[in-house]
């Protein structure tokens, strides 16, 4: 389901609970709108490798990887409204949207845009997930989220801060906080990063790092929940290496199109991109 489009970013508040993706659905009919259709990105090379050798400065350092003190601004899991119409969402102080791994991405993305049109402020829900499935069903309902408020007649993009809300080495409880943003340009290439179920996260961290520290555009390309979790740990882990440097992490993800590097003249296949921007 190709609905990326080449460009990103987001921001958060407060929230819902989406039991199941059946609840969401009815929310969603009861009294919001969906987004519109999407158009396929273009197919590109294979995604890329970890490139042997670059440094990964920052990877052995020790870093505070056990979630922060709690404040009033923070959004957590712990704020979502259960039974909450999607008004209600958007009415509240801190909206959240809670998905599940069968949570079903176009219903998701649907919630979001239309938190963003009835806020008072246009400030999109934060997304909380939990575990593989769940955070792959997230990423990939902000994408096509993205793709919706992209092509509204005042487009906005939408970037992302990933928040583990335990000691992220052990946790995969993570509340996405997003954030309106111009629109960002995003383009696969055969210098994306990779992400797969046997890769080192902490690895994967050094690596973006490293890139982001020699001021290079930085993006994963992958797919499936164990390899957009091990991103998504990487993302976070990242952030640590460089939070002493005043530098700020953060991505949008989109869903592209790309050729199979494992099947020889074969059809293309659907990934994730997710593209690093730092602040």
């Amino acid at each position: 389901m190709p609905f990326a489009r080449s460009r990103s970013e987001c921001s958060v508040a407060a929230h819902m609970r989406c039991q199941s993706a059946q609840s969401l659905d009815d929310l969603i009919n009861k009294d919001s709108k969906g987004g519109k259709g999407g158009r396929s990105a273009p197919a590109g090379r294979a995604p890329g490798v970890v490139r042997g050798g670059r440094t990964t400065r920052g990877s052995n350092r020790a870093s505070p990887y056990a979630r922060p003190n709690k404040t009033a601004s923070t959004v957590s899991g712990d704020d979502h409204m259960s039974n909450a119409s999607v008004s209600d969402v958007a009415n509240s102080s801190n909206p959240v949207l809670k998905v599940n791994g069968e949570s079903k991405p176009n219903s998701v993305a649907g919630a979001i845009c239309n938190v963003v049109r009835e806020h008072a402020k246009g400030q999109p829900p934060a997304v909380v997930a939990t575990g593989p499935a769940a955070i792959n069903q997230a990423m990939k309902a902000i994408a096509i989220a993205r793709k919706y408020l992209l092509d509204e007649d005042s487009p906005t993009d939408i970037v992302i801060t990933p928040r583990f809300e335990e000691d992220i080495r052990h946790s995969s409880r993570v509340t996405f906080v997003l954030e309106k943003s111009r629109p960002v340009r995003s383009v696969p290439s055969e210098d994306d990063l990779s992400s797969k179920e046997k890769t080192d996260p902490y690895k994967l961290a050094g690596a973006i790092a490293g890139r982001v520290r020699d001021g290079e555009q930085v993006a994963i390309t992958t797919k499936g929940p164990v390899p957009v979790l091990i991103a998504v740990k990487a993302l976070g882990l990242a952030q640590t290496y460089v939070e002493e440097e005043n530098t700020s992490i953060k991505f949008c993800v989109g869903i592209v199109d790309l050729e199979n590097p494992e099947i020889r003249a074969g059809p293309t296949s659907t990934y994730l991109h997710f593209h690093v921007i730092t602040k």
